[in-house]
């Protein structure tokens, strides 16, 4: 069973935090090998260490030997560095263990440390595979890719992606093309196509094209990774066992931005929706929906 971790958030200036979003998750300087993350605060967490006490936010990397103290009234969720969740109710303390917890028998939960830390420390761009009635559609000038999200992944199975639309036109050429091998070229009408046959664990790029004669622009290439069969079933296995908002977190990891948005839109309406919008905030600046991530910062603005 997963266990759930804890952390405090300030919400500063939104135009600030939009550009914040854009950076690593994890505090720069931190050693990712041995990080765990804050996935949830309210109230007043702080988390002392060796070289002083910070307050707790969203975000914010763990490390070996932090003791997070949780005053009467307040709240922390998040994972150790041992890959483990916590979930503290304040008046708690919480002292993070040395090692490796009894050796990490189990390989979800030391997967689930990996690929935290492995996100933190490359702070990667991932994508979302759609799941659910959230509407992506936009309109711009020319089509801006929507899901999934630069440098992010999908599930090894049919592939959704999506763009937004120009106003007048209703038909598009879609490319997706390997690293190596035969591009696949599909013609699709609104603002998404369905792709089958990808092979897992291999990384490929597309762009979408106006279906339009003589069209001048060139869309920009974009890339993605197909999860591996393994990561698929690890994932699965690891979100049985957590709360909306750890799964939405580690799902962003992953990047599949789409199904950790929805899970964040689930949260959103729990205890625990501020940290929901923070986290969806940030999901929704990767697909470059900045609009939609100001919206949840200026809400998260007004509730301090």
């Amino acid at each position: 069973m997963i266990r759930k971790l804890v952390l405090t958030t300030a919400i500063a200036a939104p135009m600030v935090l939009i550009a914040l979003l854009l950076l690593p998750a994890a505090a720069s300087g931190e050693d990712a090998a041995t990080s765990g993350i804050v996935v949830s605060v309210s109230g007043d967490v702080t988390v002392e260490r060796a070289d002083g006490e910070l307050q707790a936010t969203e975000g914010l990397a763990l490390t070996e030997g932090d003791r997070i103290t949780v005053k009467k009234g307040a709240r922390c969720s998040g994972f150790t560095p041992q890959g483990t969740g916590f979930d503290l109710d304040g008046p708690a303390e919480f002292l993070i263990p040395n090692g490796d917890e009894g050796g990490l028998v189990d390989s979800v939960t030391s997967w689930i440390r990996m690929q935290l830390a492995d996100w933190m420390g490359e702070s990667r761009r991932r994508p979302l595979t759609t799941r659910g009635v959230r509407d992506w559609a936009r309109v711009s000038e020319a089509p801006a890719l929507i899901l999934p999200a630069s440098g992010g992944a999908v599930r090894p199975s049919r592939v959704e992606l999506r763009w937004s639309t120009v106003a007048g036109v209703d038909r598009y050429v879609v490319t997706v093309a390997p690293a190596l091998g035969d591009e696949i070229v599909t013609t699709a009408r609104g603002n998404s196509a369905t792709i089958d046959a990808l092979e897992p664990g291999e990384e490929y790029v597309w762009r979408v094209a106006p279906d339009v004669a003589d069209w001048a622009g060139s869309g920009s290439w974009r890339e993605f990774r197909v999860l591996t069969l393994d990561e698929e079933e690890r994932l699965d296995a690891a979100l049985s066992d957590m709360g909306d908002l750890e799964a939405g977190v580690l799902l962003l990891s992953m990047g599949l931005h789409d199904e950790a948005i929805y899970r964040f839109d689930s949260a959103a309406e729990s205890k625990e929706g501020n940290s929901a919008r923070h986290w969806r905030a940030q999901a929704l600046a990767d697909c470059g929906l900045y609009r939609e991530a100001y919206d949840d910062l200026i809400q998260l603005r007004g509730n301090e």
